[in-house]
């Protein structure tokens, strides 16, 4: 069976911030793609469109389609999933995704003079709005909980959160597993963890961490 795997980047970043995480997948014996978009310039509809495509001209066809996104990242995903339901099945693991919408995109994106930090990421994305309801593949997330990141110097987080991203800023009643790692948001790009679950999933359909 053919099967890739599409990771996706998340806000401010670009795909070398996946390279590590593909290495680890290759090692594993799956082929991987890792698709330009722009997190600031490029409003969420359009960043769908070029995954998209990149997905139409560098994997497809293949039997199974897995996806690994990491916070903005996620929520491409999921809209693209919903705009593209032909797309080959497979697993769907979400890093860090606000799915519920950002408190600290909220922040940037109510003043002027932070507004360009989050650019057009923030209407039908970082806000939250725009998401399925229900998905037909199986969804897990995984979501940190040690609080080192821009979170701090952006008011703090109240709640649990990885630095960046709230724990209830995790949750969609459309997952089929959540989980909790001791991780920040940065440092779930870089964890031997990370993989280890992403790949449980991939071929079980299920985490092997407990909570």
């Amino acid at each position: 069976m053919t099967e890739k795997i599409l990771l996706l980047h998340g806000l401010w970043l670009h795909p070398l911030a996946m390279r590590w995480m593909q290495q680890q997948f290759s090692a594993a014996g799956y082929e991987t793609i890792a698709p330009v978009y722009h997190s600031i310039s490029n409003n969420s509809a359009k960043n769908v469109t070029l995954i998209y495509e990149a997905v139409q001209q560098l994997v497809l066809p293949v039997e199974r389609l897995h996806i690994v996104a990491h916070s903005l990242g996620g929520i491409l995903a999921l809209q693209m999933l919903s705009c593209h339901p032909e797309l080959p099945p497979g697993s769907l693991i979400t890093l860090g995704t606000p799915v519920k919408g950002s408190l600290i995109a909220q922040r940037l994106a109510k003043y002027r003079l932070f507004r360009p930090l989050i650019g057009h990421s923030f209407e039908q994305g970082l806000d939250g709005q725009g998401l399925p309801k229900v998905l037909a593949r199986q969804w897990g997330m995984l979501a940190g909980n040690k609080p080192i990141g821009v979170g701090r110097l952006l008011g703090g987080i109240a709640d649990v959160n990885d630095g960046v991203v709230a724990l209830a800023e995790t949750y969609h009643p459309a997952q089929t597993e959540h989980r909790i790692l001791p991780l920040s948001h940065s440092s779930m790009l870089f964890s031997g963890l990370v993989v280890q679950e992403c790949l449980s999933f991939i071929q079980r359909g299920r985490f092997s961490a407990i909570n």
